[in-house]
C-alpha cells in the first residue's frame, strides 16, 4: 500500500522535472531564435557587403541608408522585446514566489490538520473501545445482526419464489385455452357466462383438467405475494433496530466530545480548502504567465515578429533581388565570395528554422502535460487523497499508472480510474465498520461525516443501503 503524500510526492517530482524540461527546451528555442535573427540581419549586412564592390548601385546611396534605418528599426525592436521580456519574467518570478509562500502555508495548515484528525481518531478509538464493554450496547448490536440476517434470509426466499413464479408459471401461461378459463375467473364465485358458453367452457376444463391446474397456478401466484410481504416486515424490523443502534452510536460520540473534536477538524478543514483555492487562483495567473513566454520562447512575441518582417521585407525589395542576380552573372571573385557567404547563411537559416519548429513543437505536448500535471494534482489534493488515513492499495501497480501517464501512455481519465478502484481509507486507530458502521449503509465512524466524505460501508457486504452513502432503501442480494 502507498500513502496519499507519497503519491502526491510522485506528482510534484514530475512537476519538477517537466517544468525543468520546460525550461530547458525554452532556453535553447530562444538560443536559436537569436541566432537565427543574427544570421537574418547578417544576410542584409551581405547584401550591403555586395552593395559596395558594385559601384553602379553604390552611385545613389539609396540602398545603404535603407539597410541602415533597417538595422536601427531590428535593434530598436529587439530592445523593446527585451524589456518586455524582463518584466514577464519579473511577473513570474513573483507569482513563483507568491505560489511558494503559499505552499508553505499549506504545508503548515495541512500539519494542524493532521494533529486534529489525530485527537480525532484517539477520541473515536476511546468511544469505540467502551461501547465495546457496553454489555447493553453488544447486545442490541447483536439484535440488530439477527434481524438483518431473517431480513436476507426472507428477501433470498422471496425473490427464489418470484423466480420460481416466472419459470413454473410460463408453461401454464403458453396455454391458450388453460389462460382462455383462467382470465374469464373459471371455477371461482366471478366466473359469469350463457348458458352455452358455460356449457361449453365445462367441456375444455374436463378436457385440460382446469380444476388442479388452477388450484397450482394460483398458489403459485399467491405464495410470492406472501413470502414478499413478509420480507417486507423483516427488511423494516431490520431498519427499526439499525437505526437505534445508529442512535446509540450518535449519543456515545456526543457523549465523549467526538462530534466537538470532528467540527474542530472540519474548520481546519475548511482553512485548507480556503488556501488551496488560492493556490488554484495563484496557479491559473502563473500558466496564463508561462504561456506568454512560451510565446517569447518560440519566436511568437509581438516583437520578434516585427523584427523578422523588417528584415524580410528588406530582403523582398525588387534591388536587393537584382543586386544578387547581377553578382551571380559577373566573373569578379569579390562578389563570388559574399555570394557564396550568402548560400551558405541561407542553409543555415533553414536548417535553425526546422530546428525551431519540432522544439516548439515538443514544447507545446511539454507544456499540456504539464497543465495535466496541474490539474491532476490540483484534483488529488481536491478530493482530500493526500490527507491522513487516506492510500492506495497497489503502491506499485499505481506508480506505474503514474509512469505510463507522464509517459503518454495513459490518459487522464484512465488514470483516475485506477486511483479511484485503489483508494481506500482506513484511520489509524478508528474502525469505520464498527457498530452500525459494519452494516452496509455506510458509517458515522473514522472522521467521515465532515470534510472527510462520507461513510464506506464495510464489514458485511450486504446491507440494505444502495451503495456506499448512508441512508435507507433495500438492496437485494449478496449475503449476510
Amino acid at each position: 500500500m502507498i500513502s496519499g503524500r507519497d503519491a502526491l510526492g510522485f506528482i510534484d517530482d514530475s512537476l519538477q522535472r517537466e517544468r525543468g524540461g520546460i525550461d530547458t527546451a525554452e532556453t535553447r528555442i530562444a538560443d536559436l531564435g537569436r541566432q537565427l535573427l543574427a544570421l537574418q540581419e547578417a544576410r542584409v549586412a551581405d547584401f550591403r557587403d555586395l552593395a559596395r564592390v558594385r559601384v553602379d548601385m553604390i552611385a545613389s546611396g539609396n540602398m545603404l541608408t535603407s539597410i541602415d534605418v533597417l538595422e536601427r528599426q531590428v535593434a530598436a525592436t529587439l530592445q523593446a522585446r527585451e524589456s518586455a521580456r524582463a518584466e514577464l519574467d519579473s511577473r513570474i518570478t513573483a507569482v513563483q514566489d507568491e505560489r511558494a509562500a503559499l505552499e508553505a502555508e499549506r504545508e503548515s495548515q495541512r500539519q494542524a490538520l493532521e494533529k486534529a484528525a489525530e485527537t480525532l481518531d484517539v477520541a473515536e478509538a476511546a468511544t469505540q473501545a467502551r461501547l465495546d464493554t457496553d454489555p447493553d450496547y453488544r447486545a442490541h448490536e447483536t439484535l440488530t445482526r439477527e434481524a438483518e440476517g431473517i431480513a436476507h434470509h426472507a428477501e433470498d426466499k422471496a425473490v427464489q419464489s418470484e423466480k420460481e413464479k416466472e419459470e413454473k408459471g410460463q408453461s401454464y401461461r403458453n396455454d391458450p385455452l388453460f389462460m382462455y378459463l383462467w382470465e374469464r375467473g373459471y371455477g371461482t364465485p366471478q366466473y359469469r357466462a350463457w348458458p352455452p358458453a358455460r356449457w361449453l367452457d365445462n367441456k375444455v376444463a374436463r378436457l385440460i383438467g382446469f380444476e388442479d391446474a388452477r388450484a397450482n397456478y394460483a398458489r403459485l401466484q399467491e405464495i410470492p405475494l406472501r413470502l414478499r410481504e413478509h420480507a417486507e416486515q423483516k427488511k423494516r424490523d431490520a431498519e427499526a433496530a439499525f437505526a437505534v443502534l445508529r442512535e446509540l452510536d450518535e449519543e456515545a460520540r456526543e457523549q465523549d466530545g467526538v462530534v466537538v473534536l470532528e467540527e474542530a477538524r472540519d474548520k481546519e478543514q475548511s482553512a485548507l480548502e480556503t488556501i488551496d483555492a488560492r493556490i488554484k487562483e495563484a496557479a491559473e495567473r502563473h500558466q496564463q504567465l508561462l504561456e506568454r513566454k512560451e510565446g517569447f520562447a518560440a519566436g511568437e512575441d509581438e516583437h520578434y515578429r516585427k523584427a523578422v518582417e523588417y528584415v524580410a521585407s528588406e530582403l523582398r525589395r525588387d534591388d536587393i533581388r537584382e543586386l544578387r542576380r547581377d553578382a551571380l552573372a559577373t566573373p569578379f571573385p569579390e562578389d563570388d565570395i559574399i555570394v557564396n557567404r550568402m548560400v551558405e547563411r541561407e542553409q543555415q537559416v533553414q536548417q535553425l528554422e526546422n530546428a525551431i519548429g519540432e522544439l516548439k513543437k515538443a514544447l507545446r505536448q511539454q507544456h499540456q502535460k504539464l497543465r495535466e500535471l496541474e490539474t491532476l494534482r490540483t484534483d488529488f489534493r481536491r478530493r482530500r487523497y493526500d490527507q491522513p488515513g487516506y492510500g492506495f492499495s497497489d503502491g506499485t501497480l499505481i506508480a506505474a499508472m503514474l509512469s505510463s501517464f507522464l509517459n503518454g501512455m495513459l490518459d487522464r481519465d484512465g488514470l483516475w480510474r485506477v486511483l479511484e478502484q485503489q483508494q481506500r481509507y482506513q484511520p489509524r486507530r478508528t474502525n469505520p465498520s464498527f457498530g452500525s458502521g459494519g452494516f452496509g449503509r455506510g458509517t458515522i465512524w473514522g472522521g467521515r461525516r465532515g470534510g472527510f466524505g462520507r461513510g464506506l460501508g464495510g464489514g458485511f457486504g450486504g446491507g440494505f443501503g444502495r451503495g456506499s452513502g448512508g441512508g435507507g432503501g433495500f438492496r437485494t442480494g449478496g449475503g449476510f
